[in-house]
């Protein structure tokens, strides 16, 4: 069991960890549920985003644990997408924030969906399209005005549930200075499931 710093520390291999170069979403993993507007998920997302909010503010915080599989360098989660996939978009909108160099959050783009193919495309062409958090306009209006995004994309439970998330991190995190460094006060426990013995 080892300790990371984020999706980055675990992209990274941090800590003597295995050598991963992407996470992928499986296809047997349901879809982004934080994002949903319903109440149940609603509260968990409010909720998630408190204690991250905390957690930027100086009161660093360790999530639960996120098991996965890892072959030829791909780490397949099994438990923790949820969780992932909130860290992906919060240190996307952080790195947008902050106007980080394109080589220091290049780790973003080994990040992927395969649940669905809008999913994945939208992964891919949010990491490298150009966003102003400093508008009155919000992620999701932004992102819906792009070229490359499909209208039917917005009947896509992934992506719509990423939508609502991002906007929630825009009205959260806008005001945190240093968002992206602060980033680091965020990590969690990882445990490859060979080492529970299991397949």
């Amino acid at each position: 069991t080892r300790t990371f710093k984020s999706i980055f520390g675990l992209l990274q291999n941090e800590n003597g960890s295995p050598e991963i170069t992407k996470i992928v979403i499986p296809k047997i993993q349901r879809d982004f549920a934080y994002g949903r507007c319903d109440e149940k998920n609603s509260k968990k997302r409010l909720r998630f985003l408190d204690a991250l909010f905390d957690a930027v503010n100086g009161s660093p915080i360790t999530l639960d644990f996120i098991y996965g599989d890892i072959r030829d360098g791909v780490l397949t989660p099994l438990d923790g997408q949820q969780r992932l996939t909130t860290l992906f978009l919060l240190y996307w909108f952080a790195s947008k924030k902050e106007n980080v160099p394109t080589g220091e959050c290049d780790f973003l783009k080994k990040f992927s969906y395969e649940t669905r193919p809008a999913a994945r495309y939208f992964c891919e062409k949010i990491v490298n399209e150009d966003f102003n958090p400093n508008i009155t306009s919000s992620p999701s209006l932004q992102i819906k005005d792009k070229n490359w995004f499909h209208l039917e994309w917005q009947h896509d439970a992934t992506v719509a549930s990423m939508l609502v998330m991002l906007d929630a991190i825009w009205e959260k995190f806008s005001s945190v200075e240093d968002l992206f460094g602060k980033l680091a006060n965020i990590s969690f426990y990882f445990l490859p499931i060979e080492n529970m013995g299991l397949t």
